[in-house]
């Protein structure tokens, strides 16, 4: 249909993304749309047995990682996380002050 369009992508665990797009009355049909997600909206946590955690890290040591899944702490052991991939937050401002 000629006109303007937005195509909205949202997956869980992912920031939403957005594609503008116009299309003219002489354009042909078909076509197609690659789009790369958002960065993640939490951390990942990979385990040597081969699952995959999504939450917030909130602390790891030697020896121990928590995680918050789901608004409860969970507590790991380190020797049990094979891969972490923290996301970039943006400060809240009561961590700024």
């Amino acid at each position: 249909m000629p006109g303007k369009h937005v195509l909205i992508f949202a997956l869980a665990g992912y920031a939403p993304g957005t594609y503008p797009f116009e299309v003219r009355p002489d354009d042909g049909s078909g076509g197609s749309v690659n789009f790369e997600m958002g960065s993640a909206l939490h951390d990942t946590v990979e385990l040597r047995d081969g699952s995959v955690l999504s939450g917030d890290v909130e602390d790891l040591s030697a020896t121990e990682l928590e995680m918050r899944i789901g608004g409860t702490i969970q507590k790991l052991n380190r020797n049990s996380v094979k891969r972490i991939l923290l996301i970039e937050r943006m400060p809240t401002s009561e961590a700024a002050q």
